[in-house]
């Protein structure tokens, strides 16, 4: 029984894997592709990388990227370095590079400037991102110096430097008597570490004598929960996550999901396996708070079909998110900081990008794309020095355009092809703000960034404060948010995550001061049919309404309620010397991301892997637009954007072959 068992979900996985890794090369085939033909009538040749393409009596195809995050940033940067008969340029809405991947800073007169992330604050997986300028280098180099060099040091030239932090977490349990000292709980601890630092290593023999407070036996739990996770990570990421395939990681992957009967099995409600490990609620909090990056909650949902791991609850194998921040010794795990914040990835890729010859134009918005990839842009207000005039229309034709924007915002608002029939749309009219709310969405997010006149000790680089320290029922309700409109309310109880970069990298504020920023879980904007016949600013006001001051206030105060669980933050108001908010009407207007959720489409089994948009979401077989970003294949985060920009880079590159050699 248990070998046939074995035997299913091998070949259960192994399909799966098929299916993702061929599926651009079976549509090939579909539509009359013979790849090694084409290949052999290229007159660009992979050989070539090496020689930059100066022959002005060959042809050159435009590619235009829309959008300059991450995702933008990285597939312009892959595409110039290898194909070098391109000319690629991105066009950016911001006056800043980077969408949600961006710091802003706050000058306070007589004390300083203190940094913000406006997006993510924690950097996973740093081979990701060096794996981005070891490829790009290595294929636009002529010398040996890119080859020679590590993935680390690449990035460092280019303005990225990351730094571990240790502990990953600070853990804060909403505890009545704010003098317990088991409600607080330092976890993601290196072995590595532990054994050249004695400090770390104290601090992590106390996290694990709190475990053992926790519920007997805690950190033996705690270990056994890490090696079904890790196991989980090992196989995830490269098999279903990179597309490249790993037999040798199966066997432990199967392993750990038939153990004791199934114990762990991946495919289960979170909660199922969490409640056959743990029996406290606190580690079960401690084990499942990454649930809420991917926008799922650990805990079943009877109310739902497969008790909701379809749609709102995640699947156990989602355990490999806290192997990834808090494994011991697993070689991707880990939480970073990037020196100099966010912005310094951002600000890296450009410069990235820029060294391989693409074109950033910031402040333009691109408000429609059609079909046969012709891009409408419209100039800022900011231009109106050297133009004379505002929003003035601009027309660029592409060969190839790669739509970097939000897909639920693009597909509706600036995609002819998709919004509606081209003779019945004016390509000339003004922008809209509108989505496809058909997709299920993360959770929205309300951003406090305040800026403190003290230093805070008491607090980590990175600090989650959970709501687990008075039962199931408690616990449970701190993740409804995510359970749209049966979830309910903008109040208490919520988790809730702190960030203080000066921990890790001092200059995000004055010396004797600190920089916070606290990240509260909402509901996201509700779209409104009517609004997508107004004009953008107009559309964007009204969905503004749906964040009240009242509604901000009674957040802010639970927020600094929950603070007092830590004795030297009780007076933490006292101490902001300026505040800046963010709800998703925010990110809408600043970033024109689907529902206002800086977190991009969730990803239940409907919106995970195959189910999930890819690059051809929607479009035409034939159409020489493609898709990159959070809400695509494989999903949101930093790392997974990077992940998917390579594999539509790959893509790209194959569609611009194919012209070439037609030309």
């Amino acid at each position: 029984m248990v070998l046939r068992i074995y035997a299913y979900v091998y070949l259960f996985l192994w399909v799966n894997f098929a299916l993702g890794f061929s599926g651009s090369k079976l549509l090939l085939k579909q539509r009359g592709h013979n790849a090694p033909s084409r290949i052999k009538c290229r007159r660009f040749m992979a050989s070539d990388n090496m020689e930059r393409y100066d022959d002005q009596d060959q042809p050159r195809l435009r590619v235009v990227v829309v959008g300059g995050g991450v995702g933008g940033l990285a597939v312009a940067a892959r595409i110039a370095a290898t194909r070098p008969f391109c000319d690629v340029t991105i066009y950016e809405k911001n006056e800043e590079i980077g969408g949600r991947s961006g710091s802003f800073d706050v000058n306070i007169p007589n004390v300083g400037t203190f940094r913000h992330e406006r997006g993510p604050s924690l950097l996973l997986l740093p081979h990701v991102y060096q794996e981005v300028f070891q490829d790009c280098l290595a294929s636009a180099s002529t010398s040996s110096s890119s080859s020679s060099s590590s993935g680390e040091q690449l990035a460092q030239e280019f303005g990225l430097v990351m730094r571990q932090c240790t502990p990953s977490y600070q853990v804060v349990f909403d505890e009545e008597d704010n003098s317990s000292s088991n409600n607080r709980l330092d976890v993601g601890f290196s072995k590595q570490l532990c054994q050249k630092d004695e400090r770390i290593a104290k601090l992590y023999q106390e996290s694990r004598q709190k475990m053992d407070q926790l519920e007997p036996n805690g950190a033996e739990k705690w270990d056994e929960y890490m090696r079904a996770t890790a196991a989980f990570l090992d196989c995830g990421l490269p098999n279903f996550i990179e597309e490249r395939l790993d037999l040798g990681s199966f066997p432990a992957f199967i392993y750990e999901a038939l153990r004791d009967f199934g114990k762990a099995w991946p495919l289960k409600p979170h909660s199922d396996v969490l409640d056959a490990i743990f029996d406290s609620e606190k580690m079960r909090a401690l084990a499942s708070f990454q649930d809420l990056y991917v926008g799922l909650e650990p805990y079943r949902n009877n109310q739902q079909l497969g008790a909701g791991v379809l749609t709102t609850t995640a699947p156990a194998v989602f355990g490999l998110l806290a192997a990834i921040e808090l494994h011991p010794d697993n070689d991707k795990a880990g939480v970073f900081a990037p020196i100099g914040g966010f912005k310094s990835v951002s600000e890296s890729l450009a410069n990235l990008a820029r060294a391989m010859g693409v074109t950033i134009e910031t402040g333009r918005m691109v408000t429609r794309i059609d079909s046969s990839g012709v891009v409408h842009v419209r100039r800022n207000d900011t231009d109106t020095a050297t133009t004379g005039s505002t929003n003035t229309d601009s027309f660029v034709s592409a060969d190839l355009v790669i739509v970097n924007a939000d897909l639920p915002y693009a597909s509706k608002s600036l995609l002819l092809e998709q919004s509606a029939k081209e003779d019945e749309q004016d390509p000339s009219a003004e922008p809209r703000f509108d989505w496809d709310d058909s997709f299920l969405f993360s959770s929205g997010v309300v951003a406090f960034h305040w800026s403190i006149d003290k230093e805070l000790h008491d607090l980590n680089t990175h600090n989650v404060f959970l709501a687990a320290a008075k039962g199931r029922e408690r616990a449970e309700e701190s993740w409804r948010i995510l359970r749209g409109k049966e979830g309910g309310s903008k109040v208490e109880p919520f988790n809730f995550y702190v960030h203080c970069p000066t921990k890790t990298d001092p200059s995000a504020a004055p010396e004797g001061c600190d920089s916070i920023m606290v990240l509260v879980p909402c509901p996201t904007l509700e779209r409104k049919p009517e609004f997508a016949t107004l004009s953008r600013d107009e559309a964007i006001e009204e969905y503004k309404k749906q964040f009240d001051k009242g509604c901000i206030s009674a957040l802010r105060e639970a927020v600094l309620k929950r603070f007092a669980a830590i004795d030297s933050l009780a007076d933490l108001e006292d101490h902001i010397l300026d505040e800046v908010v963010d709800t998703p009407s925010t990110y809408a207007d600043q970033y024109h991301v689907g529902a206002g959720t800086p977190f991009a489409l969730s990803h239940g089994f409907g919106q995970l892997s195959l189910t999930r948009p890819g690059a051809k979401f929607g479009l035409k077989q034939d159409s020489n637009i493609l898709y990159c970003g959070a809400s695509s294949r494989p999903g949101n985060g930093v790392p997974l954007v990077l992940l998917g920009s390579k594999l539509v880079a790959d893509k790209a590159q194959s569609l611009l072959d194919d012209m070439l050699c037609q030309r």
